[in-house]
């Protein structure tokens, strides 16, 4: 290793001791844990001689595309990555970039996942093994080479989007497609897991030969033909994959190159004058109040600030698989047609750090401590005028062209209004007592909206998910337990629906609790 990798390696190491603290620590070892689980049973499930070679294969090559996507798309929509070092961080240096490229990918398998992945993939050689050991050869040049794949592909997709979506337009672009790319794979899922009987017993084999022909399978693909007597084909698959490294790891040294060429422009935001223009500066009527002034300023954050709007992608996501998807399939465990309630448990979680999001700006703030209630309820108001459509629209389609139609409606209505009261109070709660820094887009992945969220953060986000959980029960069981669907009225009353009114109180407390702790940072 050159004396530059070895630089590298020990940057790695020291941040990764530094992140490797209090709740960081714990989710990290949750996930690895977990992670490592998810290993064994892929080496396990490879290594069953006794099913047929169609049936084991194809499960095999279902298991590395998903860890094949897990690794491009993850980073992608979440912002989060294992890997800790970017280009960027030595564009000030005198180094030379193609050294510089290679000491960061070869670096780059330090940590906990890129091990983990390793042992996944193993599922490769020890399928082999439990079929012939004449296709052992084939797999164990297949097996490392299927683990570059997997982590220089994830390098190349996170640092060609932070350098090609520059403007505006094409981060919308980018965050539309994603949304779709990934909400697609998301709902073909449910239909592969409804027929996956039919597939173990081997009378649907579409989905296995479909996954033999992803890139990310095609070792088990060339163990397949090896196994077959298909040499051939052996020998092509495991080249192709060979020749599919060799293109991502130059395609990332390209990457590097131009960044250190200065031939990545910068992205700048709307000038004082754009925002003038747009008419962004209300200030009649209700909006020149403390609290208009407020809900104003969220609304247009949510609207023009790219970090908050890609945590709206879960939201949007999830509003239409749980409105559209049970019209097209029963397989949807989360049909809005009683609630939207899952798409309610992902607007909270993305309105939870809104003084995170604020950044520098957040102390000017909190020196005006008069201002603190008005701000509060601004945040609140401004957040329910952004979800309440996502939770509305998904119950009603799924009512208006479902077959359910007015029967027991009192049932979503008092679901969604009590929710959306209680995560009205809480994202106030977690995002005073868990604020995390968010990056800004010019400095990081354009999609990145994590930032440093660490444990604590995690923690109380769903310690909030399982209390707006039990909130809602009681207005659950009261709607629940309303007369005939004849005798309900279509909108719901004070006592059974416990929206504006139970959710509401209860979301008065978790307000006063998030104020407190704001006040005590002026004294």
């Amino acid at each position: 290793m050159t004396s530059l990798g070895r630089t590298v390696l020990q940057m790695r190491i020291t941040l990764y001791r530094r992140q490797f603290k209090g709740g960081q620590a714990v989710v990290k070892a949750v996930f690895g844990l977990l992670g490592l689980v998810f290993a064994v049973v892929a080496c396990v499930l490879s290594a069953r001689s006794g099913d047929s070679q169609v049936l084991v294969g194809g499960t095999a090559s279902l298991g590395l595309t998903l860890i094949g996507l897990s690794w491009v798309l993850f980073p992608v929509l979440s912002g989060i990555s294992d890997d800790n070092i970017q280009p960027r961080h030595f564009q000030m240096l005198s180094v030379e970039p193609a050294r510089l490229a290679r000491a960061l990918l070869g670096t780059s398998a330090f940590g906990m996942v890129v091990p983990l992945t390793a042992i996944a993939t193993a599922s490769i050689p020890i399928y082999a093994v439990s079929r012939s050991l004449a296709a052992l050869p084939v797999a164990l040049v297949a097996w490392p080479a299927t683990v570059v794949l997997f982590v220089s592909l994830s390098r190349v997709v996170t640092v060609a989007m932070s350098q090609l979506l520059k403007s505006r337009r094409s981060r919308e672009f980018a965050l539309l497609a994603f949304g779709a790319v990934f909400g697609s794979l998301y709902f073909l899922q449910f239909p592969i897991t409804q027929n996956f009987p039919r597939v173990l017993s081997g009378e649907v084999t579409w989905p296995l030969t479909l996954a033999h022909s992803i890139p990310f399978s095609w070792g088990i693909t060339g163990v397949d033909a090896a196994l077959d007597g298909n040499w051939l084909l052996a020998i092509g698959a495991v080249a192709g994959l060979l020749l599919l490294d060799g293109v991502v790891v130059w395609s990332w040294q390209r990457l590097v190159l131009r960044l250190f060429e200065g031939r990545v422009s910068a992205s700048y935001g709307a000038s004082r004058k754009q925002v003038e223009a747009e008419g962004r500066n209300g200030d009649t009527g209700w909006r020149a109040s403390r609290i208009g002034a407020v809900v104003m300023r969220e609304l247009s954050l949510w609207r023009g600030d790219m970090r908050r709007r890609s945590q709206l992608l879960s939201v949007l996501i999830f509003a239409v698989l749980g409105g559209v998807g049970p019209l097209v399939t029963d397989s949807i465990p989360f049909s809005a047609a009683w609630g939207a309630w899952i798409v309610i448990f992902m607007a909270m979680g993305a309105g939870s750090n809104l003084y995170g999001l604020d950044g520098g700006s957040m102390w000017h703030l909190v020196m005006i401590p008069q201002a603190l209630r008005d701000d509060v309820r601004g945040r609140q108001l401004a957040w329910l005028i952004v979800a309440a459509p996502f939770a509305i629209v998904p119950t009603a389609v799924v009512r208006v062209f479902g077959d359910l139609g007015l029967d027991r409606l009192a049932i979503p209505i008092s679901v969604t209004l009590s929710m959306l009261g209680v995560s009205a109070g809480l994202i106030v709660m977690v995002s005073v007592r868990a604020a995390y820094p968010v990056p800004e887009p010019t400095k990081a992945f354009s999609l990145n909206t994590r930032g440093s969220f660490n444990g604590g953060s995690f923690a109380l986000v769903l310690l909030s998910m399982v209390v707006l959980g039990l909130s809602v029960v009681p207005a659950l069981l009261l709607a629940l337990l309303l007369p005939v669907p004849s005798r309900i009225c279509p909108f719901p009353r004070p006592w059974p629906s416990g929206g504006w009114g139970c959710g509401g109180v209860r979301g008065w407390p978790s307000t006063r609790w998030s104020v407190t702790p704001t006040r005590s940072c002026t004294r």
